[in-house]
């Protein structure tokens, strides 16, 4: 009882209540929700026809002994034999052998649980059984904050298991399947590559949607137990849990496929830190673009000395995201890593949990993990301007524990032509660029074509365009193996030829529809374009009634309905409104732009 109230037991409709709340509150697209409902296949479950005979027999039998035909009375009616059902997806094998099972697991490193007093440790409980009953399997990874020397590895171990049934029981008291401790799965070798030595020990509970707790201790090829590095540790249940967790020579029957598909840090560190945002956080991280990066800034907040940071705090946060990348590397492109407090993981839920009504004008808190499973997205877009999220000051790091991080494997991002840092695309002295799409050997013009066409639905009159293009192409943004690109353009204001007066123009922005939704390949695009491509300032127009104009509204710096015209003209950087000279050079580029489409239907 956390805060001497009495639990709910599991199917108490208040906790289901909860529950269902809690998923609504997440705002899951409707292509957040196809997604995460194609792990569900739609299946026609009929009567089989084995029992239809004995029915049919039953049935003569009742006519023969009664003299009346009792028809189908006594037996299903046809809509609710015919009625489908969401079952797990598997593939049978044609010989006839038991299907195989498929696991969608969350791998969960718990640090410094003995720092988490119960009416915390309750919320976490409450979030981890919810994501059960969502049908997301949980195997938890604990990792103690104490210093323990390498003599007192049985101490650690009592601590430990002191600290996993404190978990075990707050998940008791909202989860009818619970938990399991589970000790003597792992083994590390002399390199401290730390695997799964035991699956069965972990599979089992998994596969009844029992949570299974697992310490940060393994044993040596000798028998010895050991403390195992926490980073280790998660790298080689990765390992264990990327396919089908079989024990060697004792195959799982049926046979069980598990799929990984998040990798969750709960540190009371908090989430990533940065500078740069009023919420303190890295809220999305592509690692393929931005680890480096961002390393660097880690270790210099390390090295700042403020008086208030924990003297390793940002080592841990280097370690948080060097462990995340190890992780995600293993996984494929479609999963990712979330590193959270579990102040702000608890919270949600304790919020969720007092708010037994929800009166008119009350916004009910999301609970973070539960959208992160619905949308595979940040609790906030990274891409929003972060004008209107700075901090109080850019020179210090962030103090505050951050929000939540959202990492992702992610994918390359290529500027062509390639940009010093800091510096950005500069309009060309001459007011003539020598990029061509089509004739560069960087990019792969067909491959762009098809990208945009995908994108917008429509043919493009390639010929047309590339003629409006030549000599202005000013740039390429391109993410991944082109799921994504921005191409831009100089471009020449009406009533002026000087070359000083050519304005960055937005002229393609092309995700293609496979690649659209929780990828993150807009954010990633739109990032790129504003903080390394055109850090002063770039326009574009959209048609005022497309749908993507929500999502332009919440990024640019400012908007105006082009009078006379189907356009609404955006921009990014600021004094755009305040120069006269440069807002009439925007919109009579963005009246006059002409459309490359070979439709022959209305622009884009």
């Amino acid at each position: 009882m956390p805060n001497g109230k009495p639990a709910r037991a599991p199917d108490d409709p208040t906790t289901q209540r909860e529950l269902f709340m809690d998923v609504l509150s997440a705002n899951a697209t409707r292509r957040d929700a196809k997604q995460y409902l194609a792990r569900f296949k739609p299946t026609n479950s009929k009567v089989p026809a084995v029992q239809g005979e004995r029915t049919a027999r039953r049935d003569q039998d009742r006519l023969d002994r009664l003299g009346v035909n009792l028809g189908g009375l006594y037996t299903p009616a046809r809509a609710i034999a015919d009625a489908p059902r969401f079952e797990r997806e598997v593939s049978e094998e044609k010989s006839g052998t038991a299907a195989q099972q498929e696991l969608h697991v969350a791998l969960v490193c718990l640090r410094a649980p003995e720092t988490l007093d119960d009416s915390i440790l309750d919320g976490l409980a409450t979030t981890l059984s919810q994501l059960v009953k969502l049908d997301m399997r949980i195997v938890v990874v604990l990792e103690l904050a104490g210093d323990f020397s390498e003599a007192s590895v049985r101490a650690r171990r009592t601590a430990i298991a002191e600290q996993a049934e404190r978990l075990s029981k707050a998940i008791m008291r909202h989860s009818t399947e619970g938990s399991r401790f589970v000790t003597g799965s792992l083994e590390i070798d002399d390199n401290g590559e730390v695997d799964v030595y035991v699956p069965r020990l972990i599979l089992d509970p998994l596969k009844r949607g029992v949570v299974p707790i697992i310490p940060a201790l393994a044993h040596t090829q000798t028998g010895q137990l050991v403390k195992a590095d926490i980073g280790d540790v998660m790298a080689g249940m990765t390992r264990a849990l990327c396919g089908t967790l079989e024990e060697p020579g004792q195959p799982a029957s049926p046979p069980v496929s598990t799929l990984l598909d998040r990798v969750i840090i709960l540190d009371p560190a908090g989430g990533i830190p940065s500078r740069r945002r009023s919420d303190n956080a890295h809220v999305f991280i592509n690692l393929e673009q931005e680890y480096g990066g961002i390393e660097k800034e880690l270790l210099q907040y390390a090295s700042w000395d403020d008086g208030v940071s924990h003297p390793n705090m940002f080592d841990q946060h280097v370690a948080n995201l060097h462990m995340m990348k190890n992780c995600l590397r293993m996984l494929p492109p479609a999963s990712s890593g979330l590193i959270i407090s579990p102040y702000e993981a608890a919270t949600s839920s304790q919020n969720s949990a007092q708010d037994s009504t929800i009166g008119t004008g009350t916004r009910r808190q999301k609970n973070t993990l539960i959208h992160n499973l619905l949308t595979n997205k940040p609790m906030v877009s990274s891409s929003l301007p972060t004008a209107r999220l700075t901090s109080a000051s850019n020179d210090t790091p962030p103090v505050t524990i951050p929000t939540a991080t959202l990492i992702k494997h992610g994918m390359a991002v290529s500027t062509i032509p390639s940009i010093h840092r800091g510096q950005g695309w500069q309009v060309p002295t001459t007011g003539i660029s020598d990029l061509e799409l089509d004739k560069s050997p960087e990019i792969d013009f067909p491959r762009l074509v098809h990208l945009i066409e995908d994108s917008f639905r429509r043919k493009l009159d390639t010929p047309h365009y590339l003629s409006r293009l030549h000599n202005r192409t000013a740039g390429l943004i391109v993410a991944g193996a082109y799921e994504g690109a921005a191409i831009f353009t100089w471009e020449q204001p009406p009533h002026t030829t000087s070359p000083s007066r050519l304005i960055p123009y937005l002229d393609k922005f092309a995700v293609l529809q496979s690649s659209q939704g929780s990828s993150g390949v807009a954010d990633i695009l739109f990032q790129s374009m504003v903080r390394s491509c055109f850090p002063r300032g770039v326009c574009w127009r959209s048609r005022k009634d497309n749908p993507v104009n929500k999502w332009y509204f919440e990024r640019c710096a400012g908007s105006w309905q082009i009078p006379g015209t189907q356009w609404t003209m955006f921009w990014t950087g600021e004094g755009v409104v305040e120069g006269s000279e440069r807002w009439g050079d925007y919109v009579g580029v963005c009246r006059e732009v002409v459309p490359s489409w070979a439709d022959g239907r209305r622009p884009d």
